[in-house]
């Protein structure tokens, strides 16, 4: 699996809607580059119940879906899973041989989308993102948050309806307006603290 969420979050290129937080901002980190998942290091997915459908490339986990790698959790009430499906012989529905890494249930090969809904939570150190819903195109390699969205780090909070965050280039747009009947208020809030200075130091 190529990076689930690479870079996520704030300062290095969170894009509001009327002004851009630039990096190191009053103590956001300039990256969430441990928000993320690869094909380096395997990856374990677990749930109360898993239905394979073959024939549309699909693996449906449901009931307190838990994804670990690395650092990195995601937890969910349903986790849908698209895979390249594969030919005999390992190869790839158009002829071409693919990699053994990244196989699933039924014959699947490489995964080519996440989409996690009923309670979205990815956790990486101190980096945390929640949502309604969540889907990670790994063909576009583009990753979308929405409903409620509440990015944290730290003591420092984001919140909007909307997150898109371009995986490739650690892009990353958090919008509060015109996110398509997602939940969330009408402005992106961000609550930022500040380092105190010792006593006696202008």
């Amino acid at each position: 699996m190529t990076k689930l969420l690479s870079a996520m979050l704030i300062a290095g290129a969170l894009a509001l809607p009327a002004s851009t937080i630039g990096a190191g901002a009053q103590g956001f980190g300039n990256t969430f580059g441990g928000l993320q998942m690869s094909q380096d290091q395997p990856i374990a997915i677990e749930s109360n119940q898993l239905d394979v459908n073959d024939a549309d490339a699909m693996a449906v986990f449901t009931g307190n879906v838990q994804v670990t790698q690395g650092e990195t959790l995601l937890k969910t009430g349903k986790l849908v899973v698209h895979y390249a499906k594969q030919a005999a012989g390992g190869d790839s529905a158009d002829g071409k041989a693919k990699p053994a890494a990244a196989s699933l249930p039924g014959g699947g090969g490489e995964i080519e989308k996440l989409e996690a809904s009923e309670n979205v939570y990815i956790k990486s150190n101190d980096q945390v993102a929640t949502a309604q819903q969540a889907t990670f195109d790994m063909t576009t390699q583009l990753a979308v948050m929405t409903g409620d969205v509440v990015l944290t780090q730290g003591d420092n909070v984001a919140a909007g309806c909307r997150l898109t965050i371009h995986m490739d280039t650690s892009v990353a747009r958090l919008e509060s307006g015109n996110c398509g009947g997602a939940k969330g208020e009408g402005r992106v809030r961000v609550m930022l603290t500040t380092k105190q200075k010792p006593e006696g130091q202008q």
